[in-house]
Parts: C-alpha cells; structure tokens; sequence
C-alpha cells in the first residue's frame, strides 16, 4: 500500500482512515425496504400513465368535437346599429301616391302608383312618381 518512494501525506493518511471506518460501519439496506421503494416507484409511474392517458382521452375528445361541429355561431352586436350606418335589412315598403285629376276627365278620378326606392314606377304611366334614397318623393308632370 505505501509506496517507500512517495513522502508522508498527512491528509491522505486521514481520508484513508476515513474510508475504512465507514467501511467497517455500513451495512447493507434491509429487502423490506428495498421493496417499499420500488412499491412506490411503481404506483408512481402509474399514476403518471393514467394521468396521461386522461389528458390524451380529453384532447381526443375536444379536438373531435371541435371537428365534427357546424362553424361557430355569427357574433351578434352589443347594440344596435343606427339607422343611417347601416343599409335595411329589406327594402322598403312601397310609397303610395295620390295624382291630381287628369284635365280630360270630367269626374274626379284619383290614381294611385307605387314605386319602389330605385326610382322605377309603373311601366308605361308617364305621371309615375318616384322615391329616392333621401327620402323625397318626386312626381313628374302629366
């Protein structure tokens, strides 16, 4: 063990002596407790499994739904749009018009048109009269 040409260490004599009496002290770990450990490692590693499984379960089942369903539903405002933001949601109702008796006619006659807000009356009655998109209703002479 000493070698006679190496010098006397002091600090490596005292960790030799260190060794060999922990050495001499241990002893060996007893099998029951070699056993919980390895217990407890196993329920560990299962546990982890079947936490696993569930998350994967969960994810198969989110990514289905969200697969299989129709498209998301439309957003609905907060608060309704006002009126002149946003154009109707169907056209508006017909206007009618009351036009002055013709000059050719000797009982008063009274003649009701209809038109729509493209301006367009009825086809061939040139005292048609017509609604533009502002609101104002114009009537063109007999």
């Amino acid at each position: 063990m000493l070698d006679p040409q190496e010098p006397q260490d002091s600090l490596r004599d005292m960790f030799r002596q260190a060794a060999a009496s922990g050495q001499s002290r241990s002893r060996a770990v007893p099998v029951a407790r070699i056993a919980e450990r390895a217990r407890h490692a196993h329920r560990r590693r299962l546990a982890v499994a079947a936490g696993a499984a569930c998350l994967l379960f969960a994810g198969g089942g989110v990514t289905a739904a969200a697969l299989l369903s129709d498209g998301p539903a439309p957003v609905v405002p907060a608060n309704s749009p006002s009126p002149s933001a946003s154009p109707p949601a169907e056209p508006p109702s017909p206007v009618e018009t009351t036009l002055p008796p013709s000059t050719g006619s000797t009982s008063p006659t009274t003649s009701t048109s209809t038109s729509t807000s493209t301006g367009e009356g009825i086809p061939g009655d040139p005292s048609a009269s017509a609604t533009w998109p502002s609101g104002r209703t114009t009537t063109s002479p007999p």
